[in-house]
């Protein structure tokens, strides 16, 4: 693919994904205004079936077909590749079938929280979003490895645009089924859409064969990752609902909407980053002093920005749930705490592409397996011993922070990065985070505040606040960014100006960018 197509086609994605994040996040709150926390924690509850249904019945053929399918290309043996598309799509329907028809076999035998609230037809409706999903997602991983990443940005743009503006369309006058209605409308009008758009080189018939057993083999060292990591980011909402009910979950669905909010900025400079790594790594004969500098000075920058936005965050959270969503005043402790989630998760992020990068992948696993338990007890011990919503949010963000902590360890260890200097740079990743959190307890508990406070003075109240963190954060973290060269690091990672980051005679190469999933 051309250099310039190449830039274009993934800013665009970027772009589409940043619209379609922006349209989900008005989604939740209007969608919770409207709802109130019981039907909106029923759909939550059925959220993590969905998600839970896009990613777990595949067993990595989707990751082996990311893998598998571009070599074949090159190949040139069309009659090799097709019966590889084939068995790919033969175990993607056949899996997905299983779990969805699984699910709503198992969730009709018994009287359980999804068929009270939504019946038989609800939990039909979500088994076709799962099913509909993965034969997207089957198309557009394809798509894609033929050069057409703008058939990726329709898809996520079709279903994110229909669903959301027929699911709130509908909720005045279907309540939550309004919600699922429109997500499965959009669901399923997106994959036609890439259907359409894939009809000359996506096969459709599937078709068993030796070569989707290797599919398995091949994807699911990273399919394991995955779906651990999935887990960990879910873990919290499956305790709630299992042990607390459908009510606190709804209260602890802001909690997810703030986390998903301040991820946008790390997600976005990571989507951008990681073909950058890959490009250098392979063009210095792999050798990892080639990307420390990289990694290094987008380390400083995420470590010192994101905490500054998830306090301002924390201060802001309240007064907006107070004014826009006062039937969820239970859940502001946790969402305000799980905006530092973010924090933990960007550490482990970025040190996951870095050690993907530098082939490590083996070593994801066992930490994506070990957080997630370690989580998942954390939170059973905080909602057994009585501290709800909020003691599951502080356990979840404990998890978000050791998990983080121990990628950067591993990740400056595959950079070769001393020990001394290692431990340096962990405490340095890891100070404006504490620093961030006690300022903004410290700040909002000393600043009066009432009830029955005027809300002139409630606004007072809050521009004090965000002065006193932005002083008191700024003072404290500013050794840490001098000599950082912001200006380079855009330059270096393409940040909205692709023109930017080549010197005149220069070619980008054209990577494969990472595709970014939107929950629904």
């Amino acid at each position: 693919m051309p250099p310039r197509k190449f830039i274009r086609d993934s800013l665009g994605l970027a772009l589409t994904q940043y619209l379609i994040r922006a349209l989900l996040m008005a989604r939740g709150i209007v969608a919770a205004r409207l709802l109130g926390p019981l039907p909106y924690g029923a759909w939550n509850a059925l959220q993590l079936v969905m998600e839970y249904g896009t990613t777990l019945p595949q067993m990595g053929t989707q990751q082996g077909l990311d893998q598998a399918v571009p070599a074949r290309i090159v190949e040139g043996d069309a009659g090799r590749l097709e019966r590889l598309e084939r068995a790919g799509l033969f175990n993607i329907l056949i899996l997905t079938a299983v779990f969805a028809g699984g699910w709503v076999v198992q969730a009709m035998l018994r009287p359980n929280r999804f068929l009270e609230f939504w019946g038989p037809s609800g939990l039909l409706l979500a088994g076709i979003v799962i099913l509909s999903t993965n034969l997207s997602y089957y198309h557009t991983t394809l798509l894609r490895s033929h050069g057409n990443i703008n058939a990726v940005s329709g898809w996520f743009f079709v279903q994110g645009v229909v669903g959301t503006v027929f699911g709130l369309a509908l909720i005045p006058g279907f309540g939550a089924w309004g919600l699922l209605a429109g997500w499965t409308a959009g669901t399923v009008a997106a994959t036609i859409t890439v259907r359409i758009q894939g009809r000359r080189q996506v096969p459709i018939v599937p078709r068993p064969g030796r070569e989707g057993l290797s599919l398995v083999r091949v994807g699911l060292p990273m399919f394991i990752f995955g779906a651990s990591s999935q887990v960990m980011r879910s873990f919290d909402r499956l305790i709630i609902l299992r042990y607390l009910g459908t009510l606190d979950l709804g209260y602890y669905g802001l909690s997810v909407m703030a986390l998903n909010f301040m991820l946008y900025l790390p997600d976005s400079v990571t989507y951008v980053l990681y073909p950058r790594l890959l490009r250098d790594f392979r063009h210095h004969d792999r050798r990892p002093e080639a990307i420390r500098g990289q990694v290094e000075r987008s380390l400083r920058a995420l470590a010192v920005v994101v905490p500054a936005l998830s306090g301002v965050a924390y201060l802001f959270a309240r007064e907006a749930i107070v004014l826009v969503l006062p039937k969820f005043l239970p859940g502001v402790t946790a969402a305000r705490v799980l905006c530092f989630g973010a924090c933990g998760l960007t550490l482990a992020n970025l040190s996951s592409i870095v050690l993907m990068t530098l082939g490590r992948q083996n070593v994801l696993v066992p930490v994506a397996l070990g957080m997630t338990a370690l989580g998942a007890w954390l939170d059973y011990v905080a909602v057994r011993s009585g501290f709800g919503i909020d003691g599951v949010a502080r356990m979840t963000l404990l998890t978000y922070v050791l998990n983080g902590g121990v990628l950067l360890w591993l990740a400056c260890q595959g950079l070769q990065i001393a020990g001394a200097d290692r431990a340096r740079l962990l405490a340095r990743a890891l100070m404006p985070l504490f620093v961030g959190f006690a300022l903004v307890y410290v700040i909002d508990r000393s600043l009066p505040r009432s009830p029955v406070m005027p809300r002139s003075l409630l606004v007072l109240r809050l521009l004090a606040a965000l002065g006193l963190f932005a002083a008191l954060y700024g003072a404290t973290v500013a050794p840490l960014v001098r000599g950082l060269g912001l200006l380079q690091i855009m330059r270096e990672m393409s940040l909205m100006m692709p023109r930017l980051s080549r010197r005149p005679g220069s070619q980008a190469e054209p990577d494969t960018p990472i595709e970014p999933r939107v929950e629904p």
